[in-house]
């Protein structure tokens, strides 16, 4: 399709699948057609606990060769530097498009209780971490190991960061980097660099609940709390984890702050507005639904809606 009028690529915005939704493969695999011929660049894959991000990617590529996709986010530590690298090639040779290989350090239950790997999300380890798979997908031998056919430039590794340090990482030892609740102001680009920023989206009629929700569960995690404080939601954390040690999580999505909520989500009314603002920031906006009981038509109606570019 051209890239006249209000086309997602025309508008520089990519997409990402959340990697929790209650429908099969080949269904996401229908949506992510439409995603693709609506013209979003790239289109990226969340790996949690549904779909195997890779294996999705290859299937589109396919079924839309010439498309540039990507995992936003893969963790870093549930496969080995090789067994990622070849999967990235795989989607990259499949697909005939550059590869985003995001990753991110993630949780212990999701590398230590899930997949049985050490969780070290520490500088140093993600550092060698990333090390390690740049010089496998580039052809180099990781004992008797060596990708026949090298990735090299076809496959660009981007880190999730919250705070300074990693972001910094991301920007030495990667490719680039993908920012999740990062306001546009505190975006931190690079020449060179690949700068992704999610944009979450209210999709369902429910959705402001949804959003508030998973809010609170982001605000439970360690590294999100500490991102949060370093944005003024101090208070709002200090709250929340009250609420916890008290027995009162539920209550919890109830009192977050209309201003922290609309810091990290956003409406469809208000979503070209900010898509604009990350690319006056040097980041490229990454839509990420929200979504309710019936994700299928939630997603539809969004990308036929086209509201990025209202």
């Amino acid at each position: 399709m051209t890239d006249s009028g209000g086309t997602a690529r025309a508008m520089g915005v990519g997409f990402a699948l959340p990697g929790v939704l209650r429908i099969d493969a080949s269904a996401a695999l229908e949506l992510l057609v439409l995603v693709a011929d609506t013209g979003f660049d790239p289109v990226m894959f969340t790996e949690v606990c549904g779909y195997d991000a890779p294996a999705l990617a290859s299937a589109l590529g396919a079924r839309r060769p010439g498309v540039r996709l990507g995992t936003a986010i893969m963790p870093l530590g549930s496969r080995s530097g090789p067994t990622m690298a070849m999967a990235a090639t795989t989607v990259a040779q499949v697909s005939g498009a550059p590869f985003l290989l995001g990753v991110g350090t993630s949780s212990p239950q999701i590398v230590e209780d899930w997949h049985g790997r050490v969780h070290d999300p520490g500088i140093d380890t993600t550092r060698a971490r990333l090390e390690t798979l740049r010089a496998v997908l580039d052809g180099a031998r990781r004992g008797s190991f060596r990708l026949p056919v090298p990735a090299g430039a076809a496959v660009r590794v981007l880190l999730a960061a919250l705070g300074p340090n990693m972001t910094a990482l991301a920007l030495d030892a990667a490719d680039g980097v993908i920012l999740n609740h990062t306001p546009p102001g505190d975006v931190v680009a690079r020449d060179g660099a690949d700068v992704l920023a999610f944009v979450w989206t209210v999709a369902a009629p429910d959705g402001e609940a949804v959003a508030r929700r998973d809010l609170t569960s982001y605000v439970m995690a360690a590294p999100y709390a500490r991102h949060y404080r370093r944005l003024g939601f101090g208070e709002v954390v200090d709250r929340v984890h009250a609420l916890h040690a008290a027995g009162r999580l539920r209550d919890a999505p109830a009192v977050l702050p209309d201003e922290m909520v609309a810091a990290f989500y956003t409406g469809q009314d208000d979503l070209a507005g900010r898509c604009a603002a990350y690319r006056r920031s040097g980041a490229l906006p990454v839509i990420v639904p929200v979504t309710g009981d019936d994700p299928v038509g939630d997603i539809t109606r969004l990308v036929e809606r086209r509201a990025w570019a209202d």
